[in-house]
C-alpha cells in the first residue's frame, strides 16, 4: 500500500514540538496524521499552513478546521483567530521537513530511495509491489517526491512499518542532498539519467552528481542499485561507500543480468550471480527501458530479503499511475498516452517503443514541447526530430511551440512534410486530431506534463484522462 493507504500515525503534542522547536498555545491533543490540504485533511490531523508562490496555506485555517482538523502549525508571527490549538514555529515549510525527519529516526523500517532523471516513478512502484509481497510497505504516492511531498509520505507512514520506498527529485542543485537528510536511506536506486530540467544545473555531468547524493547518503552497511549499461555509471559507482548491486541488459559479469524476450510485454529473463536462479518476469510494460528497470527493482527486492517465488505474483497486482505508457482502446483506435512527462532520452525512446508496436495499425506520433531543457532546448528538440525521422509513421503532430524544432528537423532528416500538422497548444490538436485520425490507427503521445496532452488522449478516445 502507499503510504497514504496505511493506518495514519499518531503523533503527541510533545513530538512534535521537539521535532520542529515550536511551541503550543491552547490546549493541544495529539494528532492523528499530518497534512496541508485544508479541504481534505483526515479527521482528528495537523493541518500544516504552507506559504507558496501563490497561496497562502493560513488562509485556510478555518476551511481546515471545519474539516475536522484538530490542530494547526502556523508562522509565530500569525495573527489570524481560530479555536485550534496552534504550534507555531519559526517557518512552517522548515518544521514540516523537520517533524518528517525526527520521525524518521524513531523507525526500525527498511528504507530505500530512488531518484534519476527517467523512470524513477515506474521503478518506485516495481519496487513497492516487490516489497509487497512480503511484508507491510510503505511507498511515495504517485510521484510526490519534493521537499513538501517526501516528508508528508514520511509523516504518513506506520513507524512499524517493514519496508519503505520513496521517490527523490530534483529541479534544481541541492536538492537531493536535502532531502537524503530527511529521508536517512539505507539502500537507493538511480535510474536513467539525462538532460531533465537541464535549465537548472548546466551539464548533464551535474545533474549526474546531484543525483549521486542519494548514493553517498547510503551508509556503508548499506547498499546501492545502479545500471551497468548507463554512461554514468563508471562516475555513479564511486560516489557511494555502500556496497554496489549492479544490473545490465547487456553485460553478464553483473549481479543482476537480464534478456529482453519480448519488448512489448514486457518479458524479461533475469539472472541472479550469486544464487544462480534464473527467472522470467513479465510486467505489461512496453519498452526496453522498462527492462532495465524491472532489474533495478529486483535487484532492489532481492538484496532486501524478497525471495524469488513472490515476484511472479507480485507483478500481477502492479498498478502504475496514469499517463505512463497507458493503453486504451477506443474507436477503434490504440491510443498510448505517454504523456506525463518528457525528455530527449525518454521521447526517443518512447519512438523506439511505439515502432515496435504488434500489427499493421497505421502509426500517428503526437510530440509536445518538452519543458525546462534552458539553452539547450533547440538542440534537443532537434535531436528528437532526427530519431522520429527514422522511423515509419505515417503522421506526426506537433503541439506548442518548441515543437516546431521536432519538425523541421524531422524534414531535413527527409520526412515528408505534408505529413506533419502542427498546433499552438493541446486545445486546438484536440479539436483537430480528432476529426482526421481514422479507426485502425495507434496514436503515441508524448509530450512535457505542462502541455496537457490529456485533451488529444479524450478526444481521440471518448473517455476522460486522468494525469497527476
Amino acid at each position: 500500500m502507499s503510504a497514504t493507504e496505511t493506518q495514519l500515525p499518531l503523533f503527541t503534542p510533545y513530538q512534535l514540538a521537539t521535532w520542529t522547536g515550536g511551541t503550543w498555545e491552547g490546549s493541544p491533543i495529539p494528532v492523528c496524521g499530518i497534512s496541508n490540504n485544508g479541504q481534505k485533511i483526515p479527521a482528528g490531523a495537523l493541518y500544516v499552513a504552507l506559504q507558496g508562490e501563490r497561496l497562502d496555506g493560513h488562509e485556510f485555517i478555518a476551511q481546515a478546521a471545519e474539516h475536522g482538523a484538530a490542530a494547526a502549525m502556523v508562522r509565530r508571527d500569525w495573527h489570524g483567530r481560530t479555536a485550534l490549538p496552534l504550534l507555531r514555529v519559526d517557518d512552517t515549510r522548515m518544521a514540516l521537513t523537520a517533524a518528517a525527519s525526527g520521525y524518521r529516526r524513531t523507525w526500525k523500517t527498511f528504507v530505500a530511495g530512488v531518484t534519476g532523471s527517467v523512470g524513477k516513478t515506474t521503478t518506485k512502484e516495481l519496487i513497492a509491489a516487490f516489497f509487497r509481497a512480503a511484508g507491510t510497505t510503505a511507498a511515495t504516492a504517485g510521484n510526490l517526491n519534493n521537499d513538501i511531498g517526501l516528508p508528508l509520505s514520511l509523516l504518513a507512514t506506520p513507524a512499524d512499518t517493514q519496508r519503505g520506498i520513496f521517490e527523490l527529485g530534483s529541479n534544481h542543485p541541492g536538492e537531493i542532498n536535502t532531502l537524503c537528510r530527511v529521508l536517512q536511506p539505507d539502500a537507493s536506486v538511480v535510474t536513467a539519467v539525462g538532460p531533465v530540467h537541464i535549465e537548472h544545473f548546466g551539464t548533464e555531468e551535474a545533474i549526474a552528481s546531484e543525483k549521486a547524493d542519494l548514493l553517498r547518503a547510503v551508509p556503508a552497511g548499506g547498499f546501492v542499485v545502479l545500471d551497468a549499461d548507463s554512461v554514468h555509471f563508471a562516475y555513479l559507482r564511486q560516489q557511494p561507500d555502500a556496497r554496489v548491486v549492479t544490473v545490465s541488459l547487456v553485460r553478464e559479469d553483473v549481479d543482476y543480468f537480464g534478456r529482453v524476450l519480448d519488448v512489448w510485454t514486457g518479458e524479461v529473463e533475469i539472472c541472479e550471480r550469486a544464487s544462480g536462479r534464473t527467472a522470467r518476469l513479465r510486467t505489461g510494460l512496453s519498452g526496453r527501458h522498462h527492462g532495465t528497470n524491472l532489474l533495478l527493482a529486483v535487484g532492489m527486492a532481492r538484496e532486501a530479503g524478497i525471495p524469488w517465488e513472490a515476484l511472479p505474483l507480485a507483478l500481477q497486482k502492479l498498478q502504475l499511475p496514469p499517463m505512463r505508457w497507458q493503453k486504451i482502446e477506443a474507436n477503434g483506435l490504440t491510443v498510448i498516452n505517454d504523456a506525463y512527462n518528457a525528455n530527449p532520452p525518454a521521447m526517443i525512446g518512447a519512438l523506439q517503443t511505439f515502432a515496435e508496436l504488434p500489427g499493421n495499425l497505421r502509426r500517428v506520433v503526437v510530440l509536445g514541447d518538452m519543458l525546462e531543457l534552458g539553452a539547450a532546448e533547440e538542440v534537443l528538440h532537434r535531436e528528437v526530430g532526427r530519431a522520429f525521422a527514422g522511423g515509419r509513421w505515417q503522421g506526426l503532430v506537433c503541439v506548442g511551440r518548441r515543437s516546431r524544432w521536432i519538425a523541421d528537423e524531422a524534414v531535413e532528416a527527409g520526412y515528408p512534410v505534408a505529413q506533419i500538422r502542427h498546433y499552438a497548444d493541446a486545445a486546438a490538436a484536440a479539436a483537430d486530431t480528432a476529426a482526421w485520425v481514422h479507426p485502425g490507427a495507434a496514436i503515441l503521445l508524448k509530450a512535457s506534463r505542462g502541455i496537457g496532452l490529456e485533451r488529444v488522449a479524450a478526444a481521440l478516445t471518448g473517455q476522460s484522462v486522468a494525469g497527476h
